[in-house]
């Protein structure tokens, strides 16, 4: 074979390759990029996902807020109305006094203050209207409830009614008591637009040798949150 045939026949298989090669190239490419896209695609769709799943998130965490924010109404088939059933005091100080002198008695009572030091720490401004309204239940305008009112140091008295239960006609209901000193007299429980808790104590007929008792007018606007 001449010279010139040979050169002519390796050109052309350099070709034949050179083109083989490129198709070969191309459908590779073209796999990579098909490729790129679905990982693209699949990317994307996790992204959404994700998305949905933060915005679920979110949504339950302002819901749980919103509970904590609120934790003395219960949405009913009625509406929303308030759950009185807790303990009621006349404010937030006088709960955080009840608290206080508590302590203070358990601590007397273990011994870890003298007579003077529990004398002296009764008598301070903390221990004053420390009154308390335990609701029980509050079902179908029936509320039942325990009532405690206790005198200045250093006598201590304590004045209470136990398991009064009203019907109440609207927001109000009345009712007759005795309390734990034998004076008997009226009552009047109120439950107010402002969620607080108006309590009114009439003696009718007190009891000879009492030396204290629980009559008076008493509103109480904070309830305890355990």
């Amino acid at each position: 074979m001449k010279r010139v045939n040979v050169i002519i026949f390796i050109v052309i298989i350099l070709v034949i390759v050179a083109i083989f090669g490129y198709a070969l190239w191309d459908a590779n490419k073209s796999l990579n990029e098909l490729g790129s896209t679905n990982t693209e695609i699949v990317q994307e769709e996790n992204k959404i996902t994700n998305e949905s799943n933060s915005n679920t998130t979110n949504e339950n965490e302002i819901a749980t807020n919103q509970t904590q924010i609120n934790p003395t109404t219960t949405d009913t088939s009625e509406g929303t109305t308030i759950d009185y059933v807790g303990n009621w005091f006349i404010s937030e100080e006088a709960y955080r006094n009840s608290e206080h002198i508590d302590e203070i008695m358990d601590r007397r009572e273990d011994n870890e203050i003298t007579d003077e030091e529990f004398e002296s720490q009764m008598q301070s401004e903390i221990n004053t209207n420390i009154v308390e309204l335990d609701v029980e239940r509050y079902f179908q305008n029936t509320i039942k409830f325990d009532f405690t009112v206790i005198s200045p140091a250093p006598t201590q008295r304590e004045g209470h009614l136990d398991d009064i239960e009203v019907t109440l006609e609207g927001n109000t209901g009345t009712f007759t008591y005795t309390d734990n000193w034998g004076t008997s007299g009226n009552g009047t429980i109120t439950l107010n637009d402002d969620n607080s808790i108006t309590l009114r104590l009439e003696t009718t007929s007190a009891a000879q040798g009492a030396l204290w008792g629980v009559e008076g007018i008493y509103t109480f606007s904070y309830k305890r949150v355990d």
